[in-house]
């Protein structure tokens, strides 16, 4: 990405904000407003932007996924290259990649729902967003074991390209013609949820090297300004190159279509671009918060929604159940929902006290 000599290694206050408001849009506001919208009604098109889209189009629902998949290619650079010696990788090295990538293919399956059914029938490999980050990080790691910058910097493009060529050639873009999805039924017989996650692996490796490059750039010996205007020409290339693709092809979440990713990646950078700006440049938002909590502890965040909300809405019911006593019936379901955002809440403010007193 960047030619210039890599600075040492310093923790970017932006990466954890922009995880934390990816993992606060899942986790609180959007069960927050769901809840509220139960209540009170909330307009249709808000409801809209907390929806996933059928097929075609984009919502701000539909950004989440490969936002989390971007952040989490953006940490690569922290973890990787100091367990390389002299470059190549050693037994430290593969530790840790092969460890991390089966603890997030076992919590991903954990996280189905259908792994701890213990009911072979039920367990799909291969369908969960923990998955998909896994293979990514799995091709971050070979990555960066190329020795020549212009051919990690080209593979994304190379991914991207390989994947939209097959879609382009094998089927059509209907949710039962596309090439991503014939290949998941082939492969995963029993999984029919809709999305392509084998053949797709392509992209979930674009998006991770993306973000693996855009942090690679923000440690670089650019000056601060010069990130900034370099993420930002970025954004505005990969959003306004997904937009020009939507005569050709259509931008669909469920197969991550180029031009999809595209439109994801590129507003993702740009909120890159914007957080660094005002964080690490102008120095704005100092001192912990709710927001970065969020994104230093994301995978505890998303695996508590995910997998184990049932159990902190029904703690939190217990809570609240007097509370129709004072405001009536009608706001217990949105006051249910603030309880069981305040405890998962704790719960990550638990496990920061936890690690910081290690």
């Amino acid at each position: 990405m960047s030619s210039t000599s890599p600075v040492p290694a310093q923790r970017l206050r932006s990466l954890d904000l922009l995880r934390g408001l990816d993992m606060l849009l899942l986790t609180v506001v959007g069960p927050l407003l769901w809840a509220a919208h139960r209540v009170w009604g909330l307009p249709q098109w808000v409801c809209g932007q907390l929806t996933h889209v059928a097929w075609e189009g984009l919502t701000l629902w539909d950004l989440i996924m490969p936002l989390f998949i971007f952040m989490c290619g953006a940490a690569v650079p922290f973890a990787l290259p100091r367990r390389l010696r002299e470059g190549r990788a050693g037994w430290a090295f593969w530790r840790h990649v092969l460890g991390r990538v089966a603890l997030l293919w076992v919590l991903g399956m954990v996280t189905q729902g259908n792994l701890l059914s213990l009911d072979p029938n039920r367990i799909v490999f291969y369908n969960n967003t923990l998955q998909a980050i896994a293979a990514g990080y799995l091709i971050a790691a070979l990555a960066i074991l190329i020795p020549w910058q212009w051919v990690r910097v080209a593979l994304p493009f190379v991914l991207a390209g390989t994947y939209g060529v097959i879609l382009a050639t094998y089927g059509d873009y209907t949710p039962a013609g596309n090439a991503a999805i014939q290949v998941e039924h082939w492969v995963f017989p029993s999984n029919h949820d809709g999305y392509g996650w084998t053949l797709t692996t392509l992209m979930f490796g674009a998006m991770t090297l993306c973000g693996m490059h855009c942090t690679l750039l923000l440690r670089s010996g650019l000056s601060a300004w010069r990130k900034v205007g370099a993420l930002a020409l970025l954004g505005v290339v990969l959003l306004g190159g997904g937009l020009l693709l939507g005569p050709w092809e259509p931008a669909v979440k469920r197969i991550f279509t180029v031009s999809f990713t595209a439109q994801a990646m590129g507003w993702g950078v740009l909120a890159l671009a914007a957080l660094y700006m005002l964080t690490d440049v102008l120095g704005w938002c100092r001192g912990p918060g709710i927001v970065t909590l969020f994104g230093q502890h994301a995978l505890l965040a998303y695996l508590c929604h995910e997998a184990f909300f049932p159990v902190f809405r029904t703690a939190a019911g217990i809570l609240v159940q007097g509370v129709p006593h004072w405001l009536g019936p009608k706001p217990q379901p949105f006051v249910q929902m603030v309880a069981a955002t305040l405890l998962l809440i704790a719960v990550l403010l638990i496990r920061r006290r936890l690690t910081m007193a290690k």
